[in-house]
């Protein structure tokens, strides 16, 4: 407990820190927050696609139905 309450109290000491390590320090708390916000978000599947045919491949520009009808 001694050593929490050192610490603690060398905590308040002025210390300089530099710009370089410090732009490091935004940098790999905003990549973290991205891989938290992956991880912890609801959205395991997302289907960005209009899947408007029946088979639901989305594939209507190829031409398998024109051959169908002949």
């Amino acid at each position: 407990m001694e050593k929490l309450k050192e610490f603690w109290t060398s905590l308040d000491e002025d210390t300089q820190v530099n710009r370089k390590l410090f732009l490091f320090e935004i940098i790999t708390a905003v990549l973290a927050g991205f891989v938290i916000g992956f991880l912890v978000s609801p959205f395991r599947s997302i289907t960005i696609a209009s899947n408007n045919e029946n088979n639901g491949n989305g594939n209507s520009a190829s031409g398998d139905e024109e051959d169908e009808d002949e």
